[in-house]
């Protein structure tokens, strides 16, 4: 039953995806290790009744003697059960998670994208839930960063990952009951050496939650609270790049800021820097708050410049956003800036199935139901 209950869950998490990405072929990141080896094996069984077409990537970052022989083993298991397999190298290795993990991003994005793919699953789980969330209590985020991973996600790096999404159905489960699931069906995985190097501060957090279980289940609980309030502010931020956000007449963005909360101004000229600019990422947290507070302070805003994008204010009262001429990217492209935008828009408004679970006839989500959409709203008013 146990076992019907988690392929249950799984095909559930899937099926929450929105079908358009679901369409073409699906990647799955799978390093060997138990997260990922039960994913693989799930979204397998997956595939045989819902007819996706699944692709294994495994990135071997060539940091480890036995990196290559682990990769080759990850490919023999995917080809056992008729899947195809890739194995992805990391030409320029360098000895740093941060930088580990933006090229493993790169190469499993550019790989999907290849095969005609937009959507790639990853076996992030309960677990590395609670040490991200940990992990980011440690280093002083605020609620919407401890709010934790996203079910659903856009890739995290640029351009690489222009157009892909990530899920996650396995973030959920805990490690242990999908080691228990493998073992029931005559799987094995392997274990990353990695895993046990005290120098990275994940592996440090994962010692201290696995010797106090209660703890992690107290950071879960803090994480789903906060989760459901990250939903309520997305909303709010979906609705505000739906009405107050557009291409001017030069190709360039314009937003007003009427009414926003400073923080929730702050967080949009993140996502408008960070696609004005052709970022990455947006800036840093402070600096957004500091420009929020002029724009939104009764001296008036007379412009300003942040991650290499200027800000100067319009006759109608709004702000627009334009890469600086001395900047790394020239100007992007009208269709491609529309493209991310409405990504974002997407990405905030979360998707009809978990909007059903939120809402019912007590739920004072009630009201929020008419801003949430299954498919993404693109912009194009044009303001003052």
């Amino acid at each position: 039953m146990q076992d019907l209950a988690l392929t249950s869950r799984f095909s559930a998490a899937l099926e929450a995806v929105p079908a358009d990405l679901r369409a073409g072929p699906i990647g799955l990141a799978v390093s060997g290790g138990s997260d990922s080896a039960s994913l693989l094996h799930l979204a397998q069984a997956w595939s045989k009744t819902s007819g996706a077409r699944l692709h294994v990537f495994t990135v071997d970052h060539q940091l480890r003697p036995g990196s290559a022989a682990e990769a080759e083993e990850v490919a023999a298991v995917s080809h056992r059960v008729n899947l195809s397999h890739q194995v992805l190298h990391w030409r320029d290795p360098a000895p740093r998670q941060s930088a580990a993990r933006r090229a493993r991003h790169a190469l499993l994005a550019s790989a999907l994208r290849a095969v005609g793919g937009r959507l790639l699953l990853t076996g992030h789980t309960a677990d590395d839930q609670a040490e991200t969330v940990l992990m980011r209590i440690r280093q002083g985020s605020g609620w919407y960063g401890l709010a934790g991973m996203r079910a659903r996600s856009l890739s995290p790096v640029w351009p690489e990952g222009e157009g892909v999404w990530i899920a996650r159905p396995l973030l959920g489960e805990t490690r242990a009951g999908l080691r228990h699931w493998l073992t029931g069906q005559g799987e094995g995985w392997m274990e990353d050496p990695s895993n046990a190097n005290a120098a990275f501060e994940r592996v440090r957090v994962r010692a201290l939650l696995q010797a106090q279980p209660e703890r992690a289940r107290t950071v879960l609980a803090c994480q789903a609270g906060f989760a459901q309030l990250r939903r309520i502010e997305d909303a709010a931020l979906a609705r505000w790049l739906t009405g107050s956000v557009c291409l001017g007449p030069d190709g360039h963005l314009v937003a007003s800021f009427e009414g926003l909360p400073p923080e929730r101004a702050a967080r949009g000229l993140g996502v408008l820097i960070q696609c004005a600019g052709q970022h990455e990422t947006p800036p840093r947290s402070a600096s957004l708050a500091d420009l929020a507070a002029r724009i939104l302070g009764s001296a008036g805003f007379r412009g300003a410049t942040l991650g290499r994008v200027r800000l100067r204010p319009t006759r109608g009262g709004a702000v627009a956003f334009s890469p600086d001429p001395g900047g790394p990217h020239p100007p992007a492209d009208p269709a491609r800036l529309k493209a991310r935008i409405a990504s974002f828009q997407r990405l905030f408004l979360n998707s009809p199935q978990e909007l059903a679970r939120l809402t019912g006839k007590e739920s004072f989500l009630q009201g929020l139901t008419p801003i949430f959409h299954s498919e993404p709203v693109y912009i194009g008013r044009v303001l003052p």
